[in-house]
């Protein structure tokens, strides 16, 4: 009660953005009806695509928490297939861009899932490492996607990764490109196998 009073308060000095309006409202139900067949969400959805930006731009802790349940079930599901913990390693951010916004929206999803997983991954959040500052993927067609982001990966774990799973985490999918390349540099590394997961796809 105090708590919702007091950001009452807060809303009429600062007042919320429009994405965290949308989040505000949304409820785990009603992502859990959005999910498709394969467990994403759809992207173009536009209480997704706010859900998303909030996590992206914001760090927002309670859209993070919603998007870590969601994948939570899938990462345990993931998890009782393999003998061991499996490493979860979020999609890198190049340097330069982590510098700019702060943070690693991955890693705030991973944390965020890790809350319900128990000891079921081991987290490994610098196994991967931009070595090329990539364009944004945002916008671009398929084709300058897939070139985009070719060999802009590297493990640097590789004791930690050889004969180990890894499950990569990212946030939205379009084309794959982005988990296909972290695949290739894990299995280079000497991983014994790879899945791959996002909150959502566009």
């Amino acid at each position: 009660m105090l708590r919702a009073l007091l950001r009452d308060v807060f809303d009429l000095v600062v007042p919320p953005r429009a994405s965290e309006r949308v989040v505000r409202t949304l409820s785990l139900d009603e992502l859990q009806t959005l999910r498709a067949a394969d467990g994403c969400l759809p992207y173009h959805d536009p209480r997704v695509t706010a859900l998303i930006w909030e996590i992206k731009y914001r760090a927002n802790k309670s859209a993070a928490a919603l998007g870590g349940i969601l994948l939570y079930e899938e990462l345990l599901a993931l998890a009782t297939e393999e003998l061991g913990a499996p490493l979860l390693v979020p999609i890198p951010m190049h340097q330069n861009r982590r510098r700019q916004r702060g943070h690693n929206h991955t890693e705030v999803l991973c944390v965020a899932a890790l809350a319900h997983l128990g000891n079921a991954y081991e987290y490994a959040p610098n196994t991967l490492r931009r070595i090329i500052d990539t364009k944004t993927q945002q916008g671009l067609p398929k084709a300058e996607r897939l070139r985009n982001v070719v060999r802009s990966m590297e493990a640097v774990q590789t004791e930690r990764i050889a004969g180990r799973v890894c499950v990569v985490v990212d946030d939205v999918a379009t084309t794959g490109a982005t988990l296909a390349e972290a695949r290739r540099a894990l299995r280079a590394a000497g991983a014994r196998g790879v899945h791959t997961i996002a909150l959502a796809r566009s």
